[in-house]
């Protein structure tokens, strides 16, 4: 069973050290949203739909939030979260389960593509921040191991108050989860956080 040194700057496989920041997470099995199908379809649909709205941000301003299109943002973002419970669970083993997460998630009209480059994983004593590979990628590496205590997560609006997203600090270091409205749900993450920082520190007491 893993787990990180107090400071979150190495973890332990059961034999080695290694530093977090050279943490490269192998391949994940298939999720069993990913076993169900449905998120070919979502792919397909989302890849669609990014040629028409980059075509005109106005028009994917009023459309993006036409509901198979939120739809498919929805499935992406359950086959996201069960991806993160799977790589929490090689890093940490089955004892700290993972209890809430979230994943960056922009539509066309922000970026040219969908992309989710960041993600964010609670358990009862850490709170893990995971990079993406790439678009249809996987969580990779470590970006953030650290004590609940340590950090401090927020709820701010961004691009004019329209967009939401968590801002994850520890120190002079700053992580941001990007979400869509009506998709993105940062409360079981922010609950979470604070849950394991009063543990934590009840701990440590």
């Amino acid at each position: 069973m893993g787990q990180f040194s107090d400071d979150g700057g190495w973890w332990w496989d059961g034999t080695t050290w290694t530093a977090t920041a050279q943490i490269v997470l192998p391949q994940l099995p298939v999720t069993e949203f990913e076993q169900s199908g449905r998120l070919k379809g979502a792919r397909n649909f989302m890849k669609r739909g990014s040629l028409f709205f980059s075509a005109n941000t106005f028009i994917s301003l009023g459309l993006i939030f036409l509901f198979p299109w939120l739809a498919a943002l929805r499935d992406y973002r359950s086959w996201r979260l069960e991806q993160l419970a799977l790589a929490t669970a090689y890093l940490l083993g089955p004892r700290e389960a993972m209890l809430a997460g979230e994943t960056s998630l922009f539509d066309s009209h922000i970026a040219d593509r969908v992309r989710r480059d960041l993600a964010v994983a609670v358990t009862a004593g850490h709170i893990l921040v995971f990079g993406i590979d790439f678009l249809d990628g996987q969580p990779r590496w470590v970006a953030l191991a650290s004590r609940p205590t340590d950090v401090k997560i927020e709820l701010r609006p961004v691009l004019f108050g329209l967009y939401p997203a968590l801002w994850i600090r520890r120190g002079n270091e700053q992580w941001r989860i990007h979400g869509t409205p009506s998709v993105f749900r940062p409360e079981p993450v922010l609950e979470a956080w604070r849950q394991g920082a009063t543990k934590t520190a009840s701990n440590r007491a």
